[in-house]
């Protein structure tokens, strides 16, 4: 599930480290979010939003000065813009947090076309029209400006317009290129060292393919589309395996496409185009934007770019998870560049968990989680472990399939013995793919106390599910309240066994508002509030 996110929390993903706690409200983690990182959300602000297939679109402020043909990366709080055919001096950043433009620092050698990638917070330019020779990279200053360092230039083949590069997640940077010489048209691959500023020459693909988009997933680098000479096939799409040094074709793409040198990105597993094409009648822009599943080699379509734009540039913003379009020419005219941005969220951005969390009531686990965004989801797998390392599994809860909206899940893992107990979720897309989320623990120890759990879910509509425990057999009243003390709803007024006991408070008649609702047993109470929004 590759995953998706318009909810203005705080979003942890799966596989990152989450201790046990009590789910906000959406404005309680607002609050949370502002007081430990600054901000309430990372979304940028809303002016319009177009929906389409798994695609949702937000503009965003426009740019300063129009774009196309140009740079861009994200790193840390700034998505920035640089060069390009309209300026080739451009230099631009976009404030996450602020939603505001600023400018930024012009490079050492302005230029169009040029190949780039960001690697290490840092962002690379290669050679280009207007500055053939130059390779540089931009050191951000965690303001929006930085510094334009030059670096040694590639081998000759490689360092032109027609290129594209990608970083490998670790110290190298690839490039290729191709010509379209009558006599000898070829294909040329360099791999450039970042701690030792030199270059190799590997080998490259026999098929041509000049402005193509390059990205590497999981170690393997894609190469996908580019202008190819007449009579070739416009949807073959390529894989390298740098530990081999070979090339293998993948699933051809499902229709022609041309430049896709400024808008090919990934998404976790995925391989995003984010449209294609130069957007004039000899290479027309192509208006759909399609993913590439690195694990079952398929490739879907996910809807339309928000507007039709030839040679814009597009990348994903792991910050916000979310993918920035803009620039591009308008109208079938190569040069008539526009400014308008947007951000993009597809079918291939992951689940979003925002808790997971183990309760214990006598000798019973109660797993409660909760996800603001769900592209894809076929279901959760609950698994078990009692050392932490080997887990099986010990239940399954179905997904929302593709939802904005907050989705609250519960399991019950019952009569268990006493000892300390680890859990996790498994969740699985529709295509089979699947991820871990983080650990949680739970302890079931043999003294039973007098309890009263908080009601899950919380907030709620309209039914919810409330928890308690009581160490000795004795008569229990559970009651609902609100705000001014009004008995609203007798839940229970019986005996009731030593253990754990559940009830369900269904509150379809009950307005929108604060309650609470009080146990007791024998001489013991407690009290606990909760939240109905409808």
């Amino acid at each position: 599930m590759k995953n998706i996110l318009p909810i203005l929390v705080l979003l942890l993903s799966f596989g990152s480290s989450v201790l046990a706690q009590d789910i906000l409200t959406r404005e309680e983690q607002q609050l949370k979010n502002v007081e430990e990182h600054g901000y309430a959300s990372r979304l940028i602000n809303t002016q319009i939003v177009l929906e389409q297939l798994g695609l949702t679109w937000t503009s965003i402020l426009n740019a300063p000065e129009p774009f196309g043909r140009s740079i861009g990366g994200h790193i840390g709080d700034y998505i920035y813009v640089f060069c390009g055919q309209a300026n080739n001096a451009m230099a631009a950043a976009y404030n996450i947090n602020t939603n505001l433009w600023g400018t930024s620092t012009v490079c050492t050698g302005p230029a169009s076309n040029s190949a780039f990638c960001v690697a290490h917070s840092e962002l690379y330019k290669l050679s280009g029209t207007g500055a053939v020779s130059v390779f540089e990279k931009f050191t951000p200053d965690g303001t929006g400006t930085g510094t334009w360092t030059i670096l040694t230039g590639g081998p000759t083949d490689v360092m032109n317009a027609q290129n594209s590069m990608a970083w490998d997640g670790g110290d190298y940077i690839y490039v290729h290129s191709s010509n379209y010489s009558t006599t000898s048209p070829a294909s040329y691959l360099s791999r450039y060292s970042i701690s030792l500023n030199s270059w190799v020459t590997l080998t490259p693909t026999t098929y041509i393919k000049r402005y193509p988009g390059l990205i590497f997933v999981n170690g393997i680098m894609y190469l996908i589309g580019g202008l190819i000479p007449t009579g070739n096939d416009p949807t073959i799409c390529l894989k390298y395996d740098p530990g081999t040094d070979m090339w293998d074709t993948i699933s051809s793409l499902p229709e022609a496409v041309n430049y896709c040198k400024w808008t090919t990105t990934s998404v976790g597993d995925y391989v995003v185009l984010v449209g294609s094409g130069g957007g004039w009648s000899t290479y027309p822009s192509n208006p759909k934007v399609f993913y590439y599943n690195t694990l079952n080699n398929t490739w879907t379509y996910d809807g339309d770019l928000p507007a039709d734009r030839g040679l814009a540039l597009a990348f994903f913003v792991p910050s916000v998870e979310k993918i920035f379009f803009g620039g591009g020419n308008m109208g079938g005219s190569s040069t008539n560049y526009q400014s308008d941005c947007w951000t993009g969220e597809g079918s291939f951005i992951p689940v979003e968990l925002v808790s997971f969390i183990a309760n214990v009531f006598g000798n019973d686990v109660s797993l409660s989680w909760m996800t603001a965004t769900e592209v894809n989801n076929s279901h959760f797998e609950i698994q078990r472990s009692t050392d932490g390392v080997g887990f099986e599994r010990i239940g399954i809860v179905q997904g929302k399939g593709t939802t904005s909206e907050v989705q609250y899940y519960s399991f019950e893992d019952r009569e268990l013995a006493k000892g300390k107990y680890y859990y996790r979720l498994k969740q699985v897309d529709f295509s089979g793919v699947f991820e871990f989320s983080n650990i949680v623990e739970a302890e079931i120890v043999t003294l039973i106390n007098f309890e009263l759990a908080q009601n899950y879910p919380n907030p709620f509509n309209p039914s919810t599910t409330i928890k308690f425990s009581i160490p000795a057999t004795e008569f229990v009243t559970l009651k609902v309240y609100d705000v001014m003390g009004n008995e609203v709803a007798e839940l229970l007024n019986e005996e009731k066994s030593t253990g754990s006991h559940s009830v369900e408070l269904n509150a379809s008649k009950l307005a929108s508002g604060t309650y609470f609702y009080k146990l007791q047993a024998g001489v013991k109470t407690e009290v606990r509030k909760m939240l109905l929004l409808k």
